[in-house]
């Protein structure tokens, strides 16, 4: 057992208490879980280490954790142009698209945010002359 789970279990509660072998087990194994879901979520962060110079990126950056764990919800309106001079606008739930869409390449500018047709009702499409 780590000292980081041993401490846990002491702030739990559990030092010097008569537990039986098997609530400990029970006790230990969600103190592992916990720290183990931690360092996950820590892992799964796309903008880690990521040098982020753009506002809108660093915006996102610091709103990352807080949506991937369910605390935020966040809604992003985007107006950009395409590769056509068209003008595409929408809204992006940014919480669900971190659960199914890998954002390093967003947070890495090799890949460029954009509204889907699929997402954010309504989705407008201009044309500049």
């Amino acid at each position: 057992m780590d000292q980081e789970l041993a401490r846990q279990l002491v702030e739990l509660g559990h030092k010097g208490s008569s537990l039986e072998r098997e609530e400990f087990e029970t006790s230990k194994a969600a103190a592992e879980a916990s720290r183990l879901a931690s360092e996950s979520q820590q892992k799964k962060l796309a903008s880690i280490g990521k040098e982020l110079k753009d506002n809108f990126l660093r915006a996102l950056a610091e709103r990352e954790e807080a949506n991937r764990s369910g605390e935020m919800t966040s809604i992003i309106f985007i107006r950009v142009q395409n590769s056509h001079e068209q003008e595409i606008s929408g809204y992006i739930d940014y919480s669900h698209q971190l659960k199914f869409e890998d954002f390093k390449p967003y947070f890495s500018r090799k890949k460029r945010l954009m509204p889907k047709p699929t997402e954010g009702k309504p989705t407008y499409i201009m044309t500049h002359a």
